[in-house]
């Protein structure tokens, strides 16, 4: 049987992955930032969105979860969005509703070489189609995250498989997809103390096989079906981190698709609310 080449970058991603998942368990993980959580019930809300000259996407994200001590960790939760798209671009116009219900599991360890985090999320198709809130079908994301920090920068890169393309802080698209395809970005976070932190980072999407596009707002007219250069993305990816409290994380985000010369700013706002409605003395 011949292998296909997108096929063969999942096993070696996956093989890679199995690697240094061993390799990160022989070091206790660290608390703090960008370390593991404690156990316990997880409760966040954030409010985060894009715009560009296709649309403007909003959503409210609601996210509980339980974390299993030093790896282990697993959310649900709901968006519900708010969509206002170019109708002269797209010939949509205004919709909001529920988005699909979703539900991830992840594994992330520290380790002398790498820090690792692996994740595996699949959203319910119980949103509307006709409002471009979803594709009808289950989707399916597997994401990998490599990393290491040198002082202030951290280096990192994301792979993944899918059949769907995940939103991400950076950019929430004017529509959703079905097909498989391939993920990857790679960059660097830089802390700039106070606080602060950015990150730059060059993403590519790369689909193979029968794809549809479905645009997001109402009086769509159905999917738009074809091959991978529909779906078919490159770009850049600019942002900035600001954790205001412990509780409250805000960020801002520039991405330009060079495929489809698309400039995109994106804001986030989220609460912890574990740590808000949790009672701790003062430092």
């Amino acid at each position: 049987m011949k292998l296909r080449p997108q096929w063969l970058l999942l096993v070696l991603a996956f093989t890679f992955s199995l690697v240094v998942s061993a390799e990160s368990q022989a070091v206790p993980p660290v608390a703090g930032k960008g370390g593991v959580e404690p156990q316990g019930f997880t409760w966040t809300e954030t409010y985060e969105g894009s715009g560009n000259s296709d649309g403007f996407i909003t959503d409210i994200n609601s996210t509980v979860g339980f974390s299993f001590g030093k790896h282990f960790a697993v959310d649900m939760g709901v968006p519900f969005l708010f969509i206002e798209p170019s109708t002269s671009k797209t010939g949509t116009t205004s919709a909001y509703g529920t988005g699909n219900p979703y539900l991830g599991l992840r594994y992330s360890a520290k380790g002398s070489v790498l820090d690792f985090g692996t994740s595996l999320n699949s959203a319910i198709p119980t949103a509307s189609t006709k409002k471009g809130l979803s594709t009808g079908h289950v989707t399916v994301d597997w994401s990998n995250h490599f990393a290491h920090g040198f002082d202030l920068f951290t280096p990192f890169i994301d792979m993944g498989v899918a059949n769907s393309i995940p939103d991400t802080r950076f950019l929430h698209r004017a529509y959703t997809t079905y097909g498989t395809l391939a993920h990857f970005e790679g960059g660097s976070e830089v802390d700039l103390g106070h606080k602060f932190s950015v990150t730059a980072s060059g993403y590519y999407i790369l689909p193979w096989g029968p794809q549809q596009v479905f645009l997001r707002g109402s009086g769509s007219s159905g999917p738009k079906k074809g091959t991978v250069s529909l779906t078919r993305d490159d770009g850049i990816n600019l942002g900035i981190d600001y954790d205001l409290t412990r509780s409250l994380d805000l960020s801002g985000g520039y991405s330009r698709s060079v495929y489809s010369v698309l400039n995109t700013f994106s804001f986030g706002v989220e609460v912890n609310m574990t740590t808000l409605l949790k009672r701790t003395p003062k430092e």
